[in-house]
């Protein structure tokens, strides 16, 4: 029957408009459920990034086993669950307190990390690496720019911090040091700015007193924030601070304008002995051009000589949200914004390594022990049994 009577078109238009209807609504009405757990993975310090395809990448490092110490890189891809879908063990020595993973347009993996970075695709397979003879260049964190150059930023080297940029293929073509020559500059994390330049924070030395380079100058330092230009030109430098500690370590884009800016502060007075019990966390607010706007500061964090590892990342309806250590409590999450509740929680576990917001509203964190926890938007998460995980 080549033309078939109205009524039956007409039926068919009815009931395919209803299925369309029913579907759209079932679909906003039952959202998918956000996927939590907590697993324990035996290679140190976990940074963590989610994937494109909802999964996630996690870095850290194998384990020499006579004594311990620092193997070489590691990384391994889970599934959204969280179970594990390939892990490779690579070229380049993981020695240092701090790594950084990204996931690259190509769909591959780099891993930066004290000895140098190191490229894989996207099953894991070593491509390249860049590691330095004689001085490690000691990164501490990497991002892949929309323009395709890897940037990776760290420090000390020559007592400066240090600016990379490399080419896709791992060549270095723009090498730079900032700071003074106190031995102890370091730039911590980096981020590509809206108008596609770089923000980088991190602790400069100032000294104490008429002393810049007094012997415990890793105990006078202040906030430090750099914007530069694609191929490290300096666009403007400020520092932030009195005359004692201060450690700017993470810093995230705010989608109203600015960035936050997560770090601590010891006003120990010249008592450094002090920085074990009155050390604070500090969450800062600038703008643009760098003016400090807001600042919150938390007390009760463990403090870490030489390790101020923290980490900040927006939320999903406009807050923050950090991971630290507690000095008595553990691995230390926290969360708050003008349109959602505040929430802290502690977890058993060595401190806060990374945190990243995930595209179910959620979060994912990786700590200083190996925990890896995903959690929903309310920092709930399920433990699993040993026999499920």
């Amino acid at each position: 029957m080549k033309n078939p009577p109205l009524f039956l078109l007409l039926a068919s238009l009815f009931l395919f408009s209803n299925c369309g209807q029913d579907s759209s609504t079932n679909a906003s009405t039952n959202p998918i459920d956000p996927i939590t757990f907590k697993k324990q993975f035996e290679h140190g310090e976990l940074s963590v990034k989610q994937t494109d395809d909802g999964g996630f990448i996690i870095a850290g490092h194998n384990y020499i086993e006579s004594g311990g110490s620092w193997g070489n890189a590691w990384l391994s891809k889970l599934d959204r669950h969280g179970n594990e879908e390939w892990q490779n063990t690579y070229s380049l020595g993981a020695f240092g307190y701090t790594h950084s993973v990204i996931q690259t347009s190509d769909g591959g993996y780099l891993y930066a990390g004290w000895e140098g970075i190191v490229k894989a695709d996207s099953n894991g397979i070593e491509e390249w690496k860049n590691s330095e003879t004689g001085q490690y260049p000691n990164y501490e964190d990497v991002i892949q720019h929309s323009n395709g150059y890897y940037y990776a930023v760290g420090g000390p080297s020559g007592g400066q911090a240090k600016f990379v940029k490399f080419s896709p293929q791992g060549n270095i073509l723009t090498q730079k040091y900032f700071g003074t020559n106190c031995e102890d500059d370091i730039f911590r994390s980096i981020i590509e700015t809206p108008d596609e330049m770089l923000m980088i924070v991190g602790e400069k030395a100032h000294g104490e007193g008429p002393y810049p380079c007094s012997f415990n100058f890793m105990y006078y330092k202040d906030f430090w924030i750099v914007k530069v230009k694609k191929n490290g030109g300096l666009l403007w430098e400020k520092t932030y601070g009195g005359p004692y500690l201060e450690q700017a370590d993470d810093i995230v884009s705010l989608e109203s304008g600015g960035y936050a800016v997560v770090g601590n502060q010891c006003v120990h007075d010249s008592n450094l002995n002090s920085c074990g019990w009155n050390t604070k966390l500090v969450v800062f607010q600038i703008d643009e051009e760098g003016e400090y706007l807001t600042e919150d500061k938390f007390s009760g964090l463990k403090f870490l000589e030489r390790r101020p590892y923290y980490s900040i990342t927006t939320t999903s309806f406009g807050g923050l949200a950090w991971t630290a250590e507690h000095k008595n409590k553990g691995t230390w999450i926290h969360k708050w914004g003008p349109n959602e509740d505040t929430v802290s929680v502690h977890i058993d576990g060595i401190g806060g390594f990374e945190i990243n917001n995930t595209k179910d509203n959620g979060f994912v964190i990786g700590t200083w022990s190996g925990e890896l926890i995903k959690t929903n938007s309310e920092l709930f998460y399920e433990e699993l049994s040993d026999d499920r995980k």
